[in-house]
């Protein structure tokens, strides 16, 4: 067995080697092997979605054995800064945030979820406009730093109130909510893509509506073309005590999965699985299958995260393990210079095995020649010896059956030439 091994690497070794060497100098051209740790922005609200969507992304993740790293953040704009300094890898960011400006350099995964504006008004005089009465009031925009804030500015702008029209309180959740209840601010944005705590305490609060943009859903679209009308059904919040009381109309950006333009193709071909996994289902704003899509995006879309849009999943990622398929997939690009590089390789492997064969035989019989034109005076003592040593040699020759016929015809040689010698002239 062992000599069979020899055998084949003395044919092929030469061109294993040459292969090795071949993959090694190729594989530092083809496109750099994933990174070990990934670095995702998440929100300090442990009620938001962002923090929960996050979750589920470090958790797919790690089942791909990536080291996940959480960094803290105060909402889509700080997002946006960390994903432009290059502190984080990932991040979810409300439409609406990105802008030509603050965006360069970024692309973007995807829309994943919609996160309506839950704007809470004190109850307003019949006939009011609500937003309109809020000129000169107190009103819970939220942190800055927050897409929350961005929003609701955007809104109340919207409407002819500029920052400088209204009293910018900078609360949020909870704070927020306890605020508009005990009468201290006259309205409260949230946007969020799940009721939390806050919302759900208001919605249950005297003295306090949730705004239905009704018929103007429209106009507040077209105005501004990041926000798309979603219907909060009636008793969505609660069946038992019909919460809401009747269909709401609600305007929500569609929050996005953001990278830097640098992202390695392979973890975006991954993401782009795990976003499909986490999103498609339905949910409380949204159709089975709505997210995540390509569609309406303010940054560019990242070429995998289209080319999934366009095809689907590859195949090496969708019937093998992660890994597997970044191996395969770095390789696949070297196929057409290994063939090259193997096709005349293996034409020779046959001669230097055959070579590599005879000379061994080759090396004997020159000592063989040099015996005899030493002892064309006849044997002595020395002549013997070396003989005996050829003899020796030529028997201990690790050599295949294949050429055994080779050996014998060697050792017949050698003792032909000794009876020569031996023979009076």
């Amino acid at each position: 067995m062992w000599e069979a091994i020899k055998a084949f690497l003395r044919s092929w070794g030469l061109v294993i080697l040459a292969t090795a060497i071949g993959l090694f100098v190729a594989f530092r051209f083809v496109s750099p092997a994933p990174p070990d740790t990934l670095r995702l922005a998440v929100s300090t609200d442990p009620q938001s979605a962002y923090t929960q969507t996050v979750a589920a992304y470090a958790r797919a993740l790690e089942q791909e054995h990536f080291k996940v790293e959480r960094v803290p953040t105060q909402g889509s704009v700080d997002n946006l800064r960390l994903l432009r300094e290059g502190r984080v890898d990932l991040a979810l960011v409300q439409g609406g945030v990105p802008s030509r400006d603050n965006a360069a350099g970024l692309v973007t995964m995807g829309q994943v979820f919609f996160e309506p504006a839950w704007v809470f008004i004190r109850n307003q005089p019949e006939g009011a406009r609500p937003v309109q009465a809020l000129r000169g009031k107190r009103v819970a925009v939220g942190p800055e730093g927050s897409g929350t804030r961005v929003l609701a500015l955007a809104l109340l702008e919207a409407n002819g109130l500029r920052a400088d029209a209204i009293e910018p309180v900078p609360l949020a959740g909870n704070e927020a909510a306890e605020a508009l209840a005990a009468g201290t601010i006259e309205a409260a944005i949230f946007v969020s893509a799940v009721p939390t705590d806050a919302i759900n305490r208001l919605i249950r609060t005297e003295g306090v509506n949730l705004l239905n943009f009704g018929s103007r859903a429209e106009a507040y679209a077209a105005n501004l073309p990041y926000l798309h009308p979603v219907r909060l059904p009636n008793a969505a919040l609660s069946l038992a005590e019909d919460l809401p009381r009747g269909d709401v109309t609600m305007m929500a950006p569609a929050a996005s999965l953001l990278a830097r333009k640098d992202l390695n193709p392979q973890v975006a071909a991954l993401m782009m699985r795990i976003l499909r996994d986490t999103h498609r289902q339905r949910t409380l704003f949204s159709p089975e299958g709505r997210f995540p899509n390509g569609q309406n995006n303010e940054v560019p879309l990242q070429e995998d995260a289209q080319r999934f849009y366009e095809k689907g999943p590859s195949f090496l990622q969708s019937y093998l393990p992660f890994w597997v398929a970044v191996a395969v997939d770095r390789l696949w690009v070297l196929i057409i210079p290994l063939v090259t590089l193997l096709l005349p390789l293996a034409r020779f492997a046959p001669s230097i095995y055959t070579w590599q064969m005879e000379r061994q035989l080759y090396r004997v019989y020159h000592k063989v020649r040099q015996v005899d034109e030493e002892s064309k005076a006849g044997l002595s003592m020395r002549t013997i010896a070396k003989l005996d040593a050829l003899e020796k040699e030529a028997s201990e020759l690790k050599l295949p059956d294949s050429y055994a016929d080779r050996i014998y015809g060697l050792r017949r040689h050698i003792a032909w030439l000794r009876r020569r010698k031996e023979e009076p002239a």
